[in-house]
């Protein structure tokens, strides 16, 4: 009976002393009181809470004993909880990472007074109560359209208070030996923001003028991380060190959690390096219509805008470059400089692989289609023939490209393919001007060149002005495939971005091109990573 006597005192005194920290808070708030009179009043419903018996009174130490603080166990008490409860108080400046972090911080309590088996009935119910209560304003501040509302920020001194509590009530009265590191870790990122704001604020000549302001979310901007980017390293960080706590309260392996610690520090240091470097994997260049992937520009367009701007090249009768890359063609851009200069001058790049349209889509945005050479150039031909343009036709060997040009009249009639080539000519200076006078003699409209990446685009790049062709395309291995020797996958694997799994079946050989697909999706992966913290969407 005088267990449960002394037990109902207790949870009397930390309604009470959580209510007052309500009030306390919500009057701050409004008057917004002196820093040195809200620390005084904290520590008056500290002592109230002590008197009803929750104080830390001994602290067990790795090798088996104990550390009894005897008259130290009050003042200890009350420094504990006037550090946690304004340290979770910090000014939230850009909004709802507080709730957040006390649902983890009251979670990962209940978690390990669940998993220590001690019988911490207190420290539960007050962990679940605060689990609760913070997960409501979380929802509530979702729903909340006002995008600046600090009306909850009351309620973070209360917040504070109560994990500060729940550490005295629960893993500090615990058998664990590593029972002071467990609400140390799961506190940990508060009490250091806390304690470096006080030392910045003190070097600075602005001690307790500005003690709520988060210091370390201010290094964060500083070091180029975005104002959401900051809030969600603070999370994380919340979130690993719980973690931590979790697995170090059941383990109880100090090895174990220097592994961790290590682990989470080479993390942020590795994230920190990529965020300063500046070299983000994807941009949104509103203001030309172009996402850059890789330094690549390409085109927000679909195929019918494509094709207008492909008519509006003619009509310029300027020579004009025009790219279809595919994949593996974005990612060489990362290592061939010469080739990602080119798609960088390039008046039309056009997405030519499901894996670009992946990464747009998971990156930033959708892009509006898939772009195929061999979609552009069926396009092409019908324009051509509806106005009169003609074709030059260069690249594979003298009979594949033969074929195509064959294939394309018959398929197109009144096609006008005015010559074409074969591509194996290298750099024998003689055959390259034989080609060069060919096709200006012949002037086309369109110079469809297959000879594969880069070799196409770099060609085309350097002759365009001289040949004076009004459009230039790089079309791969397109030839091969309207001459036939090469059939083209079935509608709805095009649909589905299937076509390469085609392309392999058909050709084992490019299974070795395919192996460099995992490296592109662990860098849009990374680019992901550096996109929810540098940048603001």
């Amino acid at each position: 009976m005088t267990e449960w006597m002394g037990s109902l005192i207790k949870i009397s005194g930390i309604l009470f002393a959580g209510l007052l920290m309500v009030f306390l808070g919500r009057y701050n708030q409004q008057k917004k009181i002196a820093p040195w009179l809200k620390l005084f009043c904290q520590a008056v419903i500290a002592l109230l809470v002590i008197a009803t018996g929750i104080k830390i009174e001994f602290l067990r130490n790795y090798s088996g004993g104990y550390w009894y603080l005897n008259y130290l166990s009050i003042p200890v008490t009350t420094i504990w909880l006037l550090t946690i409860t304004n340290s979770i108080g910090q000014t939230d400046e850009f909004g709802d990472t507080t709730p957040i972090t006390v649902f983890i911080a009251a979670l990962t309590f209940f978690l390990v007074s669940v998993f220590q088996r001690q019988g911490l009935l207190i420290a539960e119910v007050l962990s679940v109560f605060l689990a609760i209560f913070s997960l409501s304003i979380i929802i509530l501040k979702k729903r909340n359209k006002i995008e600046k509302n600090n009306y909850f920020s009351a309620y973070y001194m209360f917040f504070g208070f109560m994990l500060a509590v729940i550490a005295i009530v629960g893993v500090l009265k615990s058998a664990a030996a590593l029972t002071l590191l467990t609400p140390l870790l799961i506190l940990g990122f508060p009490i250091v923001d806390t304690s470096y704001s006080l030392l910045a604020n003190y070097l600075s000549n602005d001690y307790f003028e500005k003690v709520n302001e988060s210091k370390l979310r201010q290094q964060l901007i500083e070091q180029g991380f975005s104002r959401k980017g900051a809030n969600r390293i603070i999370v994380f960080t919340c979130l690993y060190l719980s973690i931590i706590a979790v697995i170090v309260s059941v383990k109880e392996d100090l090895l174990l959690f220097t592994t961790m610690i290590g682990v989470g520090c080479l993390a942020y240091y590795w994230l920190r390096q990529r965020i300063s470097n500046g070299s983000a994997i994807i941009n949104n260049d509103r203001h030309k219509g172009k996402l850059v992937l890789f330094g690549v520009p390409i085109d927000q367009i679909d195929s019918q805008q494509a094709l207008a701007q492909i008519e509006r090249f003619v009509k310029e009768k300027r020579a004009h470059l025009i790219i279809t890359p595919d994949t593996l063609a974005i990612l060489r851009a990362r290592k061939d400089k010469q080739y990602l200069e080119i798609t960088q001058k390039a008046d039309l790049v056009t997405p030519d692989g499901a894996g670009i349209l992946w990464a747009a889509a998971f990156l930033v945005e959708p892009l509006p289609e898939r772009i195929t050479g061999i979609d552009m150039i069926n396009q092409i031909c019908q324009l051509a023939v509806q106005k009169r343009y003609s074709l030059y036709l260069l690249g594979a060997e003298e009979e594949i490209v033969k074929k195509a040009a064959r294939n394309l009249e018959l398929e197109y009639p009144g096609l006008n393919i005015a010559g074409y080539h074969h591509g194996y000519f290298d750099n024998n200076e003689d055959k390259v001007n034989y080609v060069i006078n060919d096709i200006i003699e012949k002037k086309p409209d369109f110079l469809l060149v297959g000879m594969g990446v880069p070799k196409q685009e770099i060609w085309i790049s350097k002759y365009k002005d001289r040949l004076g062709v009004p459009v230039c395309i790089g079309i791969g291995g397109s030839f091969d495939v309207i001459s036939g020797k090469i059939s083209r996958a079935p509608l709805w694997m095009q649909n589905h971005g299937m076509e390469w799994i085609f392309r392999i079946i058909k050709e084992p050989k490019r299974i070795k091109r395919m192996a460099k697909l995992p490296s592109f999706i662990w860098l849009v992966f990374l680019g992901k990573i550096e996109l929810l913290f540098c940048t603001e969407y």
